[in-house]
């Protein structure tokens, strides 16, 4: 098993898809889910050191996912992403910090695959290609 695993957790096929491909092309084992109920369940059987973290989701926002992650004394990475306001995804950046997060990044939607590798790789702990 890889060390490099990641979760991904976004309402839009496309963008998941998207940094999915990414991804395996750096080398990360990747799980994609697209429903916020499938959080806690995927988090278990997939043991991510770092999570992609859409914050604007449908049911159970980023930031409720956020405080599961600092309840369960999460010590990966986290990279918060929306489409929304700047100033949102800063603030859930700040409060994500201030619970205790390992927050490695921030993205805007939209933004290219070259954005995304060069995240990746950054974030990778040198096991991957």
């Amino acid at each position: 098993m890889s060390t490099n695993r990641l979760l991904i957790v976004d309402d839009e096929a496309a963008i998941a898809r998207l940094i999915e491909q990414a991804a395996r092309e750096v080398g990360f084992e990747v799980r994609a889910i697209f429903d916020s109920q499938d959080f806690e369940k995927a988090i278990q059987e997939i043991d991510p050191n770092i999570v992609f973290l859409d914050i604007a989701m449908p049911g159970r926002d980023g930031l409720e996912l956020i405080g599961h992650l600092a309840a369960g004394n999460y010590a990966g990475k986290v990279v918060v992403m929306s489409g929304s306001d700047k100033s949102y995804i800063q603030m859930s950046s700040t409060i994500a910090k201030a619970r205790g997060l390992n927050v490695a990044g921030t993205l805007e939607k939209p933004f290219r695959r070259a954005t995304i590798l060069e995240l990746l790789r950054s974030l990778s702990d040198g096991n991957a290609k």
